[in-house]
């Protein structure tokens, strides 16, 4: 059986006999706040641990051993990938956004470029990655939207996490090179998020399509959100909610003359 992580060898190999953390941890010698902690990824088990555990369920040590090796160097890549996406944003930001290539960014991240090559072949793949680690961010913050009103879901769920990475979509939604691809990411984005809220949109009687709708309603936050995070100083979130949603739901007209 080939096993992710030491997490998942614990919690199988335990479910898999039938034992409490009580019971597991009584067999390998250890206490139940020691398996606990294995299983939550607190800590790690150390390989005189991994041992007894392999020889008490008869299970092949090598191939503990190697999810316990892929674990860790699935942490260290996650740390040079964050050194290359610094180094990505810290170029953007110096140089306004100007294209700057791979190589650059290697260089600049200190990381040995055969190495790193095989982490990001290109700024697009550094770019795509802060996206899916934000929109991951977002979409566990939305697991517990119950909002019926997009805005009120984007004011809520989606201005938080935002706000907590502003320094980054700072530099994204100000950067001529990073700008375009960015919006490109967050269109398709937010139509996903949009679309559901339209499932009753009424032909009859509205004065554009559905399709159009969601676009102008997308466009729309969009530039709220980038007008928000790039000024010098964002409003924070809970001051900006009211904003956000008055802007939401005035007509431009009444806006820009009041």
């Amino acid at each position: 059986m080939k096993f992710n992580t030491i997490q998942h060898i614990l919690q199988t190999i335990r479910t898999r006999h039938n034992l409490t953390q009580v019971e597991f941890a009584e067999k390998i010698f250890v206490s139940r706040q020691t398996v606990s902690n294995w299983e939550r990824g607190i800590s790690t088990p150390p390989v005189t641990a991994l041992t007894i555990i392999a020889k008490t369920f008869n299970m092949p040590l090598p191939e503990i051993v190697s999810a316990l090796e892929g674990q860790q160097t699935d942490k260290a890549h996650t740390a040079e990938r964050q050194l290359l996406v610094d180094a990505f944003l810290s170029l953007l930001f110096r140089h306004n956004g100007v294209y700057c290539d791979i190589d650059l960014i290697i260089q600049e991240a200190g990381i040995a470029h055969q190495h790193a090559i095989k982490l990001f072949n290109s700024p697009s793949a550094i770019l795509q990655y802060i996206a899916k680690q934000i929109d991951a961010q977002v979409i566990a913050a939305l697991s517990n939207s119950t909002a019926t009103d997009p805005f009120e879901m984007i004011a809520d769920y989606v201005l938080p996490v935002l706000y907590d990475n502003n320094h980054t979509l700072k530099i994204l939604y100000t950067g001529h090179y990073a700008n375009g691809e960015w919006l490109y990411f967050l269109k398709k984005v937010y139509i996903k998020w949009a679309t559901p809220f339209f499932e009753n949109y009424n032909l009859g009687t509205a004065p554009v399509s559905r399709e159009f709708a969601i676009d102008l309603t997308v466009k729309t936050t969009l530039a709220i959100i980038s007008t928000w995070l790039t000024q010098p100083i964002p409003t924070k979130p809970d001051d900006f909610r009211q904003t956000f949603l008055h802007l939401t739901h005035t007509p431009i007209a009444q806006i820009v003359s009041p």
